[in-house]
C-alpha cells in the first residue's frame, strides 16, 4: 500500500513539472540570517563580519546576471553598464537590515550622476511588503501610504533617501485615516535610518539602511525587491531622457536584457514602482540564527559528526537542515540527485563545534529525491535522503 501510494504521488510530481509551462512565475525566495544590532553601525560601509553571512541578492556579480533591463536608446550595449550590482540582507527584531553595492562603468556614455528631477538620473528602488496578496495601486508614486507594512518602496537619489521624492500624495479612500486624510508628505526618516557613500569618480554607490517592518521576526517572511536605473548623461543631452529600468525580480538569469516569460510586462520599471506580484521572498531563520549557526543557543559539544534529517520533508522549495560538528573541522555539505550530479554545495568552510543549521533552496530543482553529504575534513560521515515534491 504504501509503494503504491509513493508511486501515485511521485507520478503526480512528474506530470505536474512537465506541465509547468512559460507563462507560471516561480517567486524567488533568500533565507535572511538574525544579527545582534550591536553588531551593525550604519555607516556605509560593509565591513562588519555580519555581512559575510548576509541573505543574498546578486544582481550583477562574476557569477552572471540575475536583472532584467533594458537599453533605452543604446542599442549596441550587449550587457549593463556595471562591473557590480548586489545586496545583502540581515534581520533583527522588526527591522530589516540592506546593504546595497553599485559599481557603475564610468565612460562616455554613463557613469553616476542626479539632476534633482525625480525621474532622471541613476535612481534606485528598496520594496518591502508583508502583504503580497495585497495590489500595488498601480500608480508611479511609491504606494507609500502602505507603509510600512507595504507594499510600498523608498526612492533613493544619490544620498537622498525619500517616500515618494518627499511629494504630497494623494491617499486613497482605503488607507484614509479620516474623512479629511487625503493627501499628506511621507517622510522616510520616520521608518529607516540610512547612509551613503558616492564615489563618482570610479562608479561606486553604496546605500546601507536599517529599514523598521512589523514582519522582521523570527520564522516571519516579506516580501522584498530591487529596482531602480542607470542614469545616462549621454542619453539625457541627446533625448532628454537619463533614465534605463532595471529590476531584480522578475529576472531571465543570464540574459538581462531578454524578455521574461508571459504575462510579465516590457518594462522593469513597472515590478517595482507599480506592482507587487513578482517580489521575491525573505525568509527570516529563527531566534539565534546567523548563517550557518548554532540554533540551539547553548554550548554542548555534540558527541559526533551527525547529519540530522531535514525538515520539512517532503518540502517545496525550501528545507532546513542542522548538523552535529563535535569539533573544528573543515565542513562540507552538498547535495546530489540520484544520477550522481551535485546540484548544489550549502557549506565549504571551517565551523567551530557545536550544532550548526543551513537552509536549502530548491525552487530552480525538478520535484524528486536527492542526497545530502555531510563531510568534515574530506571524509563522508553521514547522509540523509530527501524528497521535493512541487
Amino acid at each position: 500500500m504504501k509503494k503504491g501510494f509513493l508511486l501515485m504521488v511521485l507520478s503526480l510530481v512528474v506530470a505536474t513539472t512537465m506541465a509547468i509551462g512559460q507563462t507560471d512565475y516561480q517567486r524567488k525566495a533568500v533565507t535572511v540570517p538574525k544579527v545582534d544590532p550591536a553588531a551593525i553601525t550604519i555607516d556605509a560601509v560593509m565591513d562588519e563580519p555580519a555581512w559575510a553571512t548576509g541573505g543574498k541578492a546578486d544582481m550583477i556579480t562574476s557569477a552572471g546576471f540575475e536583472i532584467f533591463t533594458n537599453k533605452y536608446y543604446r542599442e549596441s550595449l550587449t550587457e549593463p553598464d556595471y562591473d557590480e550590482m548586489y545586496a545583502r540582507l540581515l534581520w533583527a527584531k522588526d527591522t530589516l537590515y540592506v546593504f546595497m553595492h553599485i559599481d557603475e562603468f564610468v565612460d562616455d556614455s554613463t557613469d553616476l550622476f542626479w539632476t534633482g528631477e525625480k525621474w532622471q538620473g541613476d535612481q534606485l528602488f528598496i520594496s518591502l511588503s508583508n502583504r503580497l496578496g495585497v495590489d500595488m495601486q498601480g500608480w508611479y508614486d511609491g504606494n507609500v501610504y502602505a507603509a510600512p507594512n507595504g507594499p510600498y518602496h523608498f526612492l533613493v537619489l544619490g544620498d537622498r533617501v525619500t517616500l515618494n521624492n518627499g511629494e504630497e500624495t494623494y491617499i486613497p479612500d482605503e488607507y484614509q485615516g479620516f474623512p479629511d486624510d487625503t493627501t499628506r508628505v511621507y517622510d522616510a526618516a520616520t521608518i529607516a535610518r540610512w547612509a551613503t557613500s558616492i564615489d563618482t569618480l570610479t562608479g561606486v554607490w553604496n546605500v546601507e539602511m536599517a529599514i523598521y517592518h512589523p514582519n522582521a521576526n523570527a520564522d516571519a517572511r516579506i516580501g522584498f525587491n530591487i529596482g531602480g536605473s542607470t542614469g545616462s548623461e549621454h542619453s539625457q543631452a541627446v533625448y532628454g531622457d537619463a533614465y534605463a529600468y532595471y529590476t531584480w525580480q522578475p529576472s531571465v538569469v543570464d540574459s538581462p536584457y531578454a524578455q521574461p516569460p508571459a504575462p510579465i510586462e516590457s518594462d522593469p520599471g513597472f515590478y517595482n514602482l507599480a506592482n507587487a506580484d513578482t517580489w521575491a521572498l525573505l525568509e527570516f531563520g529563527p531566534e539565534g540564527s546567523t548563517g550557518v549557526n548554532d540554533p540551539t543557543g547553548d554550548n554542548r559539544v555534540p558527541a559526533s559528526f551527525v547529519l540530522n534529517q531535514n525538515y520539512p520533508n517532503p518540502f517545496n522549495p525550501s528545507t532546513r537542515v542542522s548538523f552535529d560538528v563535535p569539533r573544528a573541522a573543515k565542513i562540507t555539505l552538498a547535495v546530489y540527485n540520484l544520477l550522481g550530479q551535485k546540484v548544489a554545495t550549502l557549506v565549504n568552510e571551517r565551523l567551530a563545534a557545536g550544532r550548526h543549521e543551513k537552509t536549502w533552496n530548491a525552487q530552480n530543482l525538478p520535484s524528486g529525491m536527492y542526497i545530502m553529504y555531510l563531510q568534515a575534513d574530506g571524509s563522508v560521515t553521514s547522509s540523509r535522503k530527501m524528497m521535493l515534491l512541487k
